[in-house]
């Protein structure tokens, strides 16, 4: 595509209403000008706002009592459930207690339960199949439970320790309305493990099919603030690429050096040149790393070292090509110190799709109900969290009412989530969250809506991609991988 071109494509995205402001950078509204129309012209068709407040304010005396159900779960054991688990933090992979405790009270409340889903050992998936039968809607509720790694102890500065229970408190309550009032369908709890490090376990998952059976999804996650989504993509930062260089030289005593290569300086090189590369990306890369391994003794030439790094790009197609250059400087290191690298991608984390009709009807219901700090302003696509190529395959939310003062990743976080603030913003997730099962459950309207918008802007999403190769051609050329 030629320069002049792009800047066409720039000045006609800038003319658009506020949704084009969902992408981040010129580049990628260039690429999804005629796409953010589309997608306007969409919800401009659907009139999602509007269904969700209606859904939201209209009498229903059912829907209130499956909130009075969730009230009563919550403060009869889960908000109990909530703090245990905070207090008792696993890091991913490792979160053998809260699976055990977590499956257990899924199991007494007449779930089929079955652990170490491909090949994860604490990831499991548990079912209910209504006594109505299964021919209604399969309605998906993804839990977390790991907790944050620290330099002291883990702990749960993201709040994980609450999703479990407040997904379940949503889930048994509509169980139990379904098996009340025989309606037909199945209700599936995905616990995923290790949301915090890498490989992501939702990748795997999903490549794994555990999601297949859900026509949605819903979860829950800590929040500064109560807000929406707008329709479409181009989330800030969840386009990851999770990659480990490993350097390997010779040892050799420290005082006879010139014996061995040694992989630390290699390792060190790397990163360096790494900071030597910041300004030939654009401003909006985030490169975050460590060296988590340098060698054993002083004495020792390290024959081994490591450098961990995250690289982040708000598109997949520019963060390709920032990899690309990456590993040139992984292998420029090791050439120059007489070493070896390997290059090891172990996770990947990838845009979503965000879709408008569960987006509204989640903030309708958040503002129904008196959730604090509400930003009335839609922000940018945000897909529902780490499960972005689960989202291009199953509609799906991510409900989060404020729950702290605090920045996440952070001891302060994780103390709210003990005290009054946390305890609040977890109850009015789950009721949300129960609000947009019982919708999506018996609303054929709102359940057509849904998987309509979805469709079409799956569609989108993939011509969006081709259009930004294109822009960036001229700039990156046409060798970037793109993983």
């Amino acid at each position: 595509m030629q320069i002049g071109n792009i800047f066409v494509l720039i000045a006609g995205s800038m003319i658009l209403a506020a949704p084009a402001w969902g992408q981040t950078t010129p580049t990628e509204r260039a690429a999804a000008g005629d796409i953010l129309r589309q997608i306007e012209e969409l919800q401009d068709r659907l009139q999602p706002t509007q269904m969700g407040h209606r859904l939201a304010t209209r009498s229903d005396r059912r829907r209130d009592q499956l909130f009075q159900r969730i009230e009563e779960l919550w403060l009869s054991g889960m908000q109990d459930l909530s703090d245990h688990i905070g207090r008792n933090p696993e890091v991913g992979f490792q979160e053998f207690a809260a699976v055990d405790t977590l499956t257990r009270i899924l199991r007494a409340n007449g779930f089929t339960v079955e652990v170490g889903q491909a090949g994860l050992e604490t990831a499991f998936v548990a079912t209910w199949d209504s006594p109505a039968g299964t021919a209604g809607p399969a309605l998906g509720i993804i839990v977390e439970y790991d907790a944050l790694r620290s330099t002291h102890e883990p702990f749960h500065g993201c709040q994980h320790n609450a999703q479990s229970p407040v997904g379940f408190s949503a889930g048994i309550a509509i169980t139990e309305y379904m098996a009340r009032q025989s309606v037909p369908g199945r209700v599936i709890v995905y616990g995923t493990p290790a949301e915090e490090m890498g490989p992501p376990s939702k990748e795997i998952l999903w490549k794994a099919g555990v999601f297949h059976d859900a026509d949605i999804l819903v979860r829950s996650h800590s929040a500064g603030e109560t807000a929406r989504g707008r329709a479409g993509f181009g989330i800030c930062c969840l386009n990851i690429n999770q990659v480990r260089y490993v350097f390997t030289g010779k040892a050799s005593h420290q005082r006879a050096s010139w014996f061995g290569r040694n992989a630390l300086t290699a390792a060190i090189r790397f990163y360096n040149s790494v900071d030597g590369l910041r300004p030939t990306f654009r401003p909006e890369a985030s490169i975050q790393g460590v060296i988590p391994e340098g060698g054993v003794a002083p004495n020792v030439v390290p024959d081994r070292a490591v450098v961990d790094y995250y690289i982040r790009y708000p598109d997949e197609v520019y963060l390709g090509h920032m990899t690309d250059m990456i590993a040139a400087a992984a292998r420029g290191a090791a050439m120059s110190t007489g070493t070896e690298v390997t290059i090891e991608p172990y996770g990947r984390l990838r845009d979503g799709i965000t879709v408008g009709s569960l987006e509204e009807l989640t903030f309708a219901y958040a503002q129904e109900l008196g959730a604090p700090n509400i930003n009335p302003e839609p922000q940018r696509p945000a897909g529902f969290e780490e499960t972005g190529f689960v989202s291009r395959d199953i509609p799906g939310v991510g409900v989060s009412v404020m729950s702290s003062f605090s920045p996440s990743h952070t001891y302060p976080r994780f103390e709210d989530s003990l005290k009054p603030v946390g305890h609040t913003a977890f109850l009015l997730d789950a009721k949300i969250m129960g609000a947009v099962l019982y919708h999506f459950l018996n609303d054929e309207d709102f359940r057509t809506t849904v998987k309509e918008e979805h469709r079409v802007l799956s569609g989108l999403f993939d011509q969006y991609l081709a259009n930004l190769r294109d822009v960036y051609a001229d700039e990156i050329g046409s060798s970037s991988s793109g993983n």
